[in-house]
């Protein structure tokens, strides 16, 4: 059973398709938003930033907001999986903080998670119109629920795609805050610019000027929904001037930033994995 729902602030699929003719394509993005996939069978790779996961069946992976990432499945598999997408106020606040520091991906197996995902199947067979919005907003929360509570294990052991790019990255988001430039990351790492921009945009899929932006803006977004103003916090985001800061927030929100933050679910926002 293949379905999509777009419900008001809330996404949900379960997706079955055979290789080599896929019906997604499977480009390197990010979201305004958070994104569960749970995997159920396939030979896939997950890339998420400058990290390589080979899924295994009953991976769950958390995908935070911001996060570039994109799946590779080999040519001759099934690739079956739901997804959930949808905004951060639809956390519980208790359960906000441990969600965020969950490892990207956690294997379920046994967990009554497995049970929960395979319900939204019979509740989409059976419940059409609001009663489903409501239905799956609760399934949502029972899921992030027991995720919250689930025993951590080690983690998924992953590679690197580009381990000079992965200390890049890892530069980048600490320091979102200063003014940083391109120039800046070269002095540090003692490369060139032109070597920086290739080997990031290789690793990445994205320049890396667009991917420092982005990530500004989505701190920026972060605190106005959190009830910042925006006159007080774009320097705190990175931007020199108020007048970049709202044409990039703008570009990429898709709505001006007095306007209070991104809320709803667009259809830019459900690009596939």
């Amino acid at each position: 059973m293949s379905y999509n729902l777009i419900h008001p602030n809330l996404y949900f699929a379960h997706k079955i398709e055979e290789g080599p003719n896929f019906g997604e394509v499977f480009e390197k993005h990010f979201h305004l938003i958070y994104e569960i996939l749970y995997f159920v069978k396939g030979d896939v790779d997950l890339y998420i930033e400058n990290k390589i996961y080979h899924l295994k069946e009953n991976d769950l992976l958390f995908i935070k907001p911001g996060q570039h990432h994109y799946v590779k499945p080999k040519m001759d598999t099934i690739y079956e999986r739901y997804v959930i997408k949808f905004p951060e106020y639809l956390i519980p606040k208790e359960l906000l903080e441990t969600l965020k520091n969950k490892p990207v991906c956690t294997n379920i197996n046994g967990s009554p998670l497995t049970n929960l995902f395979q319900s939204i199947d019979w509740h989409y067979s059976y419940y059409t119109g609001d009663n489903l919005s409501l239905v799956l907003e609760n399934t949502l929360g029972m899921i992030l629920t027991y995720y919250s509570a689930l025993e951590e294990n080690k983690g998924k052991e992953t590679n690197t795609a580009n381990h000079k790019m992965s200390k890049v990255i890892n530069y980048i988001n600490e320091n979102l805050s200063s003014p940083l430039q391109i120039e800046n990351i070269c002095e540090h790492f003692h490369y060139s610019k032109s070597y920086i921009c290739k080997e990031f945009k290789n690793a990445m899929g994205v320049a890396i000027k667009e991917y420092i932006i982005a990530k500004r803006i989505l701190l920026a977004d972060s605190l106005i929904q959190n009830g910042h103003k925006p006159i007080e916090i774009y320097e705190k985001c990175g931007f020199i001037d108020y007048s970049t800061f709202y044409r990039n927030y703008v570009k990429i929100i898709g709505k001006a930033p007095s306007l209070g933050g991104a809320k709803t679910i667009s259809i830019s926002d459900i690009k596939e994995n």
